[in-house]
């Protein structure tokens, strides 16, 4: 079973622009219920956890470092 780290960069991988965590939050909610609510502070939590892989962006979305280059 994925990890949420593995479900966020997933979802993150398949957006064409940059996401807010509340965003993320909605789509894993959509996705993976009834299993688990997520929300939003939890996700922000584990996004800034993944510094290596993503960035936060001005506005305070998140994107895939790779499709910032």
């Amino acid at each position: 079973m994925p990890t949420l780290d593995e479900h966020i960069l997933r979802i993150l991988g398949e957006a064409s622009e940059g996401l807010f965590a509340s965003d993320i939050a909605e789509r894993l909610n959509k996705e993976l219920r009834p299993d688990t609510e997520y929300k939003t502070a939890d996700v922000a939590k584990h996004l800034k956890g993944m510094s290596d892989q993503v960035v936060q962006l001005p506005d305070g979305g998140w994107m895939l470092k790779r499709l910032t280059l």
